[in-house]
């Protein structure tokens, strides 16, 4: 019998295997396409932020950036000496309309407890700070600008844990696991994304198509934060000369991957072009479309020990968010399973029993 069985070696699986294996525990990963192909972290655009409604968000937004800012140290092995996730800390801004202003107030309320850094101010100062926008239709804006937030690359990020688990003792094997019965271990855990609901079928949690368009425009700010503009639903941020875009259109049930090419001229070029009037010019250069592992709830992690199974475990349904809150999930399973509590960010709140009350624990901003 296995000690612990990963299903899943995406983002979390493999941040849980590191903080598992850094404590001892024997484990197995097994992931069915190693290529990762479909999976939901290397189709992100890689962002970390602590810009959340709920405290918890914003408390696994701070430890992404202390983990990450660390990796150098942490996650480094004998054929790694030197790791990095390529961190760009541009920070985030974010953009809210008269419709979402007061309950972005009330999520200033949390930032403060959580000492997270940002700043605030009404949309008649934004060009004051970020000279290139247009504050037309905004009432507020939130964004950080001290290197607490920003972007990383996935793959790099995902290479340096999985190496490090590899080195304390981890195994990654190719496999598919059909029924989690199948499975013979102490602990296992369910790290399975998208795909959770092959697994456990009372988990709300299904895969969500989002596009991603690349575009060039003549004028080039490199040092623009990754910027969502809540009104339209819109975000974005550079990417070497160039920028990467996001379409608020989000489509379940989607049979493939093939980006929504129309939604580049309804949706995304004109929002850009009514907040940057720069971006009028915009070329379109390329994009791809990736999977949210959604959960249909609230939009929330469901996070925890399975009620139906002893040794059960899972994570899942971060919906846009698993690459940035991975270290700090990882960590948080990792206490659960081996002293049967949380002992630093308390994530009970997204445990599996407001799933089954179908109580709703909604985070708003999605992006």
């Amino acid at each position: 019998m296995d000690d612990v069985v990963i299903v899943g070696g995406g983002i979390i699986g493999a941040s849980t295997a590191y903080f598992l294996s850094k404590e001892g525990r024997k484990v197995r990963v097994i992931e069915r396409d190693p290529s990762y192909k479909k999976a939901s972290f290397p189709l992100s655009l890689g962002g970390f932020r602590r810009q959340f409604f709920q405290k918890e968000n914003i408390n696994l937004g701070k430890f992404a950036l202390e983990f990450i800012s660390d990796i150098s140290n942490t996650l480094k092995t004998k054929n790694n000496p030197n790791p990095t996730a390529s961190m760009v800390p541009n920070g985030y801004l974010l953009l809210f309309g008269p419709e979402h202003a007061e309950e972005q107030y009330e999520a200033l309320k949390n930032h403060k407890a959580c000492d997270a850094g940002t700043k605030n101010i009404p949309a008649s100062n934004l060009k004051e700070i970020f000279s290139w926008i247009n504050p037309e239709g905004l009432e507020t804006a939130t964004y950080t600008d001290s290197k607490i937030e920003g972007w990383i690359d996935p793959h790099m990020f995902h290479n340096a844990l999985k190496n490090k688990a590899i080195e304390l003792g981890a195994k990654f094997e190719k496999g598919n696991v059909e029924k989690l019965s199948d499975i013979k271990a102490k602990t296992i855990v369910s790290a399975a994304g998208c795909w959770t609901k092959e697994l456990l079928d009372d988990i709300p949690v299904v895969p969500q198509k989002h596009t991603v368009f690349r575009v060039k425009c003549p004028k080039h700010y490199a040092d623009m934060p990754l910027t969502g503009d809540l009104p339209s639903g819109v975000y974005w941020r550079p990417e070497g000369k160039e920028y990467l875009a996001g379409s608020p259109n989000s489509k379940f049930d989607s049979p493939d991957l093939e980006p929504e090419w129309d939604d580049f001229e309804s949706l995304v070029w004109p929002a850009l072009a009514n907040r940057v009037p720069e971006f009028e010019q915009l070329k379109l250069t390329g994009g791809w479309a990736g999977y949210y592992d959604c959960n249909t709830l609230d939009n929330n992690a469901i996070v925890g020990k399975h009620p139906k199974y002893e040794n059960v475990f899972l994570a899942t349904g971060f919906t846009g968010r698993g690459l940035m809150q991975s270290p700090g999930i990882g960590r948080g399973l990792t206490e659960l399973i081996t002293t049967g509590k949380y002992q630093t960010i308390d994530l009970s709140c997204f445990g599996l029993d407001r799933i089954s009350a179908k109580q709703k624990r909604t985070e708003p901003y999605v992006l």
